[in-house]
């Protein structure tokens, strides 16, 4: 890689069928990266406006669910292609090994920085890397995509092709998420299983040309538009909500992010999105540690305006993550990322932040 592909945010690849897809986890790291940095400007007492919060806590229905559809639509063409032990290792590599490695790298720094940093950490937190992944930050994320990516392996074993049973099983899971809400690692498996299964059953139709000249029409994306508005509004001030329900909205979020990132790509508009999609999973590791370093830099200059902050912030932490990325892997050091087991294939199709 040259100098200066390091630094752009062009697209590398030609106009692909699936561009839209890089497009879509483009537009969802966007608002997890939002996220992330608006509550972390609050942590560190800086007054962002009641309505960048609620802007923000209103489009938050569907952004995770969102990853985990995206991570099934690829689950059978993997599995078809590698094989269940192949498939299992490559898992391991791109999911749990930089989770792992991350999570140890993160709760480390925040120790010895402690000063500096909005988290309080002791060695305990080490502890919940396995149990309590929530507690870690973003960092849950990948441990909760690899649970569930297993079981559905494991499950899907077992009954084959009767796909329609892991929508039951999927079901049956948010049935009982409130009674394993205590140990963030099975909550978050009750809960995302559903969206991975719905990913995988509706892959097929997803990649159907006549859905793709659906998806890109702009009629129905301003048909869609408003239902997209009522619900997520109807979400802000509804979120003690069923998860029965908050999974129909959900998935209506994802539908529009879907089509509208379909009707993007096609006329090959802000190709950036594409770009930050493609290195999805390298933000999701690196914003939240260059983030807290941009901050402590602008607030020790005399910036503290929550505004100004934020609006330099999203774009400077998402770019950075991306040159970082990319100078680690100049310096080789991919090990950060992606584990040493056997084969893989590091081009995975693994829908992250991925």
């Amino acid at each position: 890689m040259k100098l200066h592909d390091i630094f752009s945010l062009r697209p590398e690849n030609k106009a692909s069928r699936y561009a839209w897809i890089d497009y879509a986890k483009g537009i969802a790291i966007i608002l997890v990266v939002y996220r992330h940095l608006a509550y972390g400007l609050v942590a560190s007492d800086i007054v962002l406006p009641k309505q960048v919060l609620a802007t923000n806590d209103m489009l938050y229905s569907f952004r995770m669910p969102l990853f985990f559809l995206l991570s099934g639509i690829f689950f059978s063409r993997s599995v078809g292609k590698r094989g269940p032990g192949t498939f299992l290792v490559n898992k391991v590599n791109t999911l749990l090994y930089p989770y792992l490695l991350w999570a140890v790298i993160q709760i480390t720094l925040q120790i010895l920085f402690s000063d500096y940093s909005n988290a309080t950490r002791s060695i305990a937190d080490y502890l919940n890397i396995f149990i309590q992944p929530r507690k870690l930050d973003q960092l849950w994320y990948l441990f909760a995509l690899f649970n569930v990516t297993m079981l559905y392996l494991l499950s899907s074993l077992a009954i084959k092709e009767r796909k329609a049973w892991q929508l039951v099983i999927g079901l049956a899971l948010l049935g009982i998420a409130p009674y394993v809400q205590p140990v963030s690692t099975f909550y978050d498996i009750a809960i995302h299983y559903i969206y991975f299964a719905i990913g995988d059953i509706a892959s097929g139709y997803f990649f159907e040309e006549k859905t793709q000249r659906q998806f890109s029409n702009p009629i129905n994306l301003l048909l869609l538009a408003p239902v997209f508005g009522l619900l997520q509004w109807y979400y802000l001030y509804h979120q003690q909500m069923s998860l029965y329900v908050l999974m129909l909205i959900a998935l209506n979020g994802c539908l529009f992010v879907m089509m509208l990132s379909s009707w993007l790509a096609k006329r090959q508009l802000m190709g950036f999105l594409g770009v930050i999609g493609h290195y999805s999973l390298y933000i999701y590791l690196l914003h939240i540690t260059i983030f807290a370093v941009l901050r402590a830099v602008l607030v020790g200059i005399g910036i503290s305006n929550g505004i100004v902050l934020l609006l330099a912030l999203i774009p400077t932490s998402i770019f950075l993550s991306i040159i970082a990325y990319r100078v680690l892997i100049q310096l080789k050091c991919g090990w950060l990322f992606t584990g040493p087991f056997g084969q893989h294939n590091a081009n995975n199709k693994t829908a992250l932040p991925s």
